[in-house]
């Protein structure tokens, strides 16, 4: 309910200051505005309508798919106008508030100035039309490949994995866009493939053909996945019997030993979740001293609460790299470790931007990743 309020109150507020910025000081036709506005409108409450129509089954499928992009697409339009005017007005005052201690003022630079208003109006809106169009393209186009290697003497057979983050596969999500991954990354041939939360985000009932369709990961030594949060808003009883059912071993505060590189394989519940909490412990209970351990855990502040030498290697997702610029900001202070990787008492850390999108498909300064991680022996 927390949440429903804060994105009303958010829409509201961010609705009110993008239609007085752009049309309320004009001279536009009413039509005008009236069009402007309804567009702003329905980009900034999209995230509380797509929750209604998501809660039941009102729409056909086809219809549904049209809504939810039409109206993220929007929001994400509306999210990128807004910062740009919020900037524009934050440089536009500065200079004004500048010139004016210099003497310089005048009427012809004053933020008020209709004329000039409507002008900066203009190309505000064509800067956001390119910026956003080259945001779609960046959030429709395939991941591409991130390859890393990481090096120890633990291991004693060169190993290959993929890690694929944060699809947020709902009814939405074209079946053909997951075949796409699917063959891409099985054409990579990896020895394991691990999903790390996310993966699921939205009633499964509801997702079966792009579920069967990601059953089709191959890997000699297995597919293993782990909750995500989204997991979580969705059942993550029935998540988990449902990717076990199609193939992905769920890993939920256990691990198992792959292949013969001596490697140990665990995962974790997200740190989020109220109902199923994280057991190192547990998790590593099978896992032996000279084994090299490889965490998968969605989030990935759990490396700041792990003790030297506990694992080797935790592989994490959640933060979407910040998906669209200038929202790293925000994401960052929720996330110490926004995308990449990292050393961190002794651990390697990599943190993946995610293969999907939430929300607007659409990426800004935030690429999708799918990572190809390489296990080699370290040599002296």
């Amino acid at each position: 309910m927390f949440f429903f309020f804060a994105v009303l109150i958010l829409a509201i507020s961010c609705s009110a200051i993008t239609i007085k910025t752009l049309v309320g000081y004009s001279d536009l036709k009413i039509v005008y505005k009236i069009i402007v506005s309804v567009v702003v409108i329905a980009g900034w409450f999209a995230p509380l309508v797509m929750w209604f129509l998501s809660g039941g089954d009102y729409l056909p499928l086809d219809v549904y798919a049209f809504v939810s992009h039409t109206l993220y697409v929007l929001m994400g339009f509306v999210f990128i106008l807004f910062i740009t005017i919020m900037l524009r007005d934050i440089v536009w005052y500065a200079f004004y508030g500048i010139a004016r201690l210099m003497g310089r003022s005048g009427w012809h630079i004053h933020p008020k100035n209709l004329s000039l208003l409507g002008r900066a109006n203009a190309l505000v809106v064509v800067f956001t039309i390119v910026v956003g169009g080259y945001a779609l393209y960046q959030g429709y186009k395939q991941p591409a490949v991130k390859e890393l290697t990481f090096y120890s003497d633990k291991i004693t057979q060169d190993m290959s994995i993929i890690q694929i983050s944060d699809l947020h596969i709902n009814r939405a999500t074209p079946v053909a866009r997951i075949r796409q991954l699917v063959n891409a990354v099985n054409m990579l041939n990896p020895d394991v493939i691990v999903l790390t939360g996310d993966t699921i985000d939205d009633n499964t009932v509801l997702i079966e053909q792009q579920l069967s369709a990601l059953k089709e990961l191959s890997a000699p030594f297995g597919v293993y996945s782990i909750m995500g949060n989204h997991e979580f808003y969705n059942d993550i009883y029935t998540s988990k019997r449902v990717l076990n059912d199609h193939n992905l071993t769920f890993l939920f505060n256990g691990g198992v030993h792959i292949g013969h590189a001596n490697v140990f394989l665990c995962g974790i519940p997200d740190l989020g979740t109220m109902y199923e909490r994280v057991n190192l412990w547990r998790t590593l209970k099978n896992s032996t001293n000279d084994d090299y351990k490889i965490l998968l855990s969605h989030t990935p502040n759990i490396v700041d609460s792990l003790s030297s030498g506990l694992v080797d290697l935790v592989l994490s997702g959640h933060t979407h790299g910040g998906q669209i610029f200038p929202f790293h900001i925000f994401v960052k202070q929720a996330n110490r470790y926004l995308a990449g990787v990292f050393k961190v008492n002794d651990t390697d850390l990599f943190v993946s931007r995610g293969a999907g999108t939430w929300g607007p498909s659409m990426r800004l300064l935030a690429p999708a990743d799918i990572a190809f991680i390489h296990l080699k022996k370290k040599t002296t």
